[in-house]
């Protein structure tokens, strides 16, 4: 979720593939082998070729994926510079949050703001997407987590997903925008490696 370069290489590898998070982990498999210089008609073999030595069943039209890649969103793989959490971040949330899931996901979200989030702390996300990234229920990161995220005030909700668009239709849509109700600084003595939060959770707390 933090540097998709190294995520994408796990799903190539094998590794952290969640059938609900299935069409992101093709949308960056098909940009990885773009950036590569494979032709869409090679990154659509590849990409079956995947699919069969990992037993995953692809239901999406594979073409409109690449096409999008390609032609509309023109998307690379984002490598961003290192995720740093300071004692003010802990602070923010251990005054906020006693449960330590909840703690994890607060350290998530807020680690995602500071790599792809905008100076005043905006950015989006999917319930999708993080909720494959922290081994997490989409319906119960949703009505529990982030609700608590958002009701005592570590994050604000700005615009919610347009839940009548299908993911193959519309990968953005899938995506809310919220906001960290605090200053954040990209600074501390705790570091995200290999975007594993976990480890980065046991440092911080």
């Amino acid at each position: 979720m933090i540097n998709e370069a190294y995520e994408t290489q796990q799903y190539l590898d094998g590794n952290d593939i969640v059938t609900s998070n299935l069409y992101r982990i093709c949308y960056l498999i098909v940009c990885h082998y773009k950036e590569k210089g494979y032709k869409k008609i090679e990154i659509r073999e590849a990409l079956f070729d995947w699919g069969k030595q990992n037993n995953v069943f692809i239901k999406y039209n594979v073409n409109n994926i690449i096409n999008r890649v390609f032609d509309t969103d023109k998307a690379v793989l984002l490598k961003v510079p290192t995720v740093k959490i300071n004692k003010q971040d802990a602070i923010e949330i251990k005054k906020r949050f006693d449960d330590n899931k909840t703690r994890l996901v607060a350290l998530a979200m807020l680690c995602f703001a500071k790599a792809h989030g905008t100076k005043d702390g905006e950015f989006y996300i999917s319930s999708v997407g993080l909720g494959a990234w922290l081994n997490i229920n989409r319906k119960t990161l949703r009505n529990k987590y982030i609700n608590e995220l958002i009701e005592y005030e570590f994050i604000t909700e700005i615009e919610k997903p347009q839940n009548n668009m299908r993911w193959e239709k519309s990968y953005d849509t899938q995506s809310t925008q919220y906001r960290i109700n605090f200053p954040i600084h990209n600074s501390g003595n705790a570091t995200l490696v290999n975007n594993d939060v976990r480890i980065l959770f046991s440092e911080v707390f």
